[in-house]
């Protein structure tokens, strides 16, 4: 075996649920701690919340760890992920496939020594040794940023028959330079229409931000957040979507504060308008970003805007810190648009696994995804779209 295979060369291992996840922390921790840039989705604790969330079956969900000899250097957590509809119920494996994790990636070091694990990982679990665990159909990696772990090794070498689909985008600011410079692409229309909300806003009562991050404090902000995020058509009166109408994803998000909080990375920003409460954002700050997880305000105060007025200071603040390099709003919300961010793509992978119903599941869909692609939404859709962006 020459240096180069010796280099590459890893062993998986696949273990099932929490009980995994556990037997797992102490090193995985540490591999966290070893990259230069670790992100919220990289910690075991991001993990262990969704687990004890009751969202998922935690039996459905696998973490496999890649060791070269006795060094631990990738943890990959995949889920058997549900498929409705159709007679056949095809096995898919891939990332944890839940929109409040919101996107998706392994956990290595994206450097030239990891380039092959992807090409490796798919070559594992298409041998008869890893299917005696893991019986799948199609692999599908949804939600995966283009400068993730998972598209670094997508770069230097694709899984053979893996097909790449855009899938989203992911908004974020620029913070390293003066506020200016991160909204140069914002219009000075909007500019000038923020100043106005808030001189509205201003003439009744006094508008404040307040950034709550100490762990004895966050019980108290996370219900005033969840308070603000229920006060309107997301609550119990509306479509009752907000997160303490949901009892599995207020759990969910219990455990971030519980997790997080322990390693002082969760933020609760919330604006005030006198002496309500009208507008909040769910963060965590890990390493240089400022992640904003969820956003709420009170539909009673809708006349000035105060979501979008908390995140025009959100960025003020984040440009000031010199502690911040990125606010990123993670996904690409349509409520963010006339902030004009900066976006990179958000993609999805899809691999077969080498047997014939894995090759005809693949197939078909495959076919389905380009189909729903390219047909034109219906007309009331085409209506509404015209609608919200007149």
């Amino acid at each position: 075996m020459n240096a180069a295979t010796n280099k590459r060369a890893l062993e998986f291992e696949a273990l099932q649920g929490l009980a995994g996840l556990e037997r797992l922390a102490p090193e995985w921790t540490s591999l966290v701690d070893s990259l230069p840039r670790p992100r919220f989705l990289d910690y075991p604790q991001w993990y262990r919340a969704y687990l004890r969330s009751g969202r998922s079956d935690p039996a459905r969900t696998w973490f496999v760890s890649a060791r070269r000899g006795a060094e631990l250097v990738a943890i990959i957590p995949l889920q058997f992920q549900e498929y409705l509809g159709g007679a056949i119920q095809p096995r898919l494996l891939g990332t944890i496939d839940d929109d409040e994790l919101q996107q998706s990636d392994f956990i290595f070091a994206p450097d030239e020594a990891n380039a092959l694990l992807l090409h490796d990982l798919v070559q594992w679990l298409r041998s008869r040794r890893a299917s005696r665990r893991l019986r799948w159909d199609e692999l599908r990696l949804r939600k995966v940023a283009e400068d993730s772990s998972i598209a670094h090794c997508a770069r230097t070498r694709m899984p053979s028959a893996t097909v790449p689909l855009l899938y989203d985008g992911s908004a974020y600011f620029d913070c390293r330079g003066s506020y200016e410079d991160a909204t140069k692409a914002m219009s000075g229309t909007f500019k000038r229409n923020l100043r106005r909300l808030a001189r509205r806003a201003e003439e009744s009562a006094e508008l404040r931000a307040q950034s709550f991050r100490q762990r004895d404090e966050m019980a108290t902000a996370f219900a005033l957040f969840t308070a603000v995020e229920a006060s309107g058509w997301k609550g119990d009166a509306g479509t009752s979507s907000a997160i303490r109408c949901r009892p599995a994803m207020l759990a969910f998000y219990r455990g971030v504060v519980e997790e997080f909080s322990a390693l002082e990375a969760c933020v609760i920003n919330v604006l005030w308008h006198g002496d309500d409460a009208v507008a909040g954002q769910f963060c965590l700050r890990v390493g240089r970003t400022l992640n904003v997880l969820k956003i709420g305000f009170s539909d009673a105060h809708a006349s000035f805007a105060p979501g979008n007025l908390l995140l025009e200071r959100t960025i003020r603040q984040a440009c000031e810190d010199p502690g911040i390099d990125y606010l990123s709003l993670v996904n690409e919300p349509p409520w963010a648009r006339n902030f004009k961010p900066l976006t990179k793509g958000v993609w999805s992978y899809y691999a077969p696994n080498w047997r014939l119903r894995g090759m005809l599941v693949h197939l078909g869909l495959l076919a389905k995804r380009r189909w729903d692609a390219w047909r034109p939404p219906a007309a009331p859709a085409l209506a509404t779209r015209a609608a919200a962006e007149e």
